[in-house]
């Protein structure tokens, strides 16, 4: 068990800490979701959207609840 314990402790007194190249990746990260990522779920939503549109119009308006 000290054993075990030692060698926790040994890893929390580490001093590398968090590095410069470590939020370098985390900005290019987020610039890559920003610029590629997000767009493409944009254009994915409205594609969805104007199917639904174009599937509430055809069917549920003019089959399920037809105007008298």
């Amino acid at each position: 068990m000290k054993k075990v314990l030692k060698k926790a402790m040994r890893y929390l007194n580490n001093d590398a800490g968090f590095g410069l190249y470590e939020v370098i990746g985390i900005v290019a990260v987020l610039l890559v979701a920003a610029f590629v990522v997000i767009p493409g779920f944009r254009n994915f939503s409205e594609g969805i959207m104007t199917d639904m549109k174009t599937w509430f119009t055809n069917t549920v308006s003019t089959s399920i609840f037809p105007a008298a």
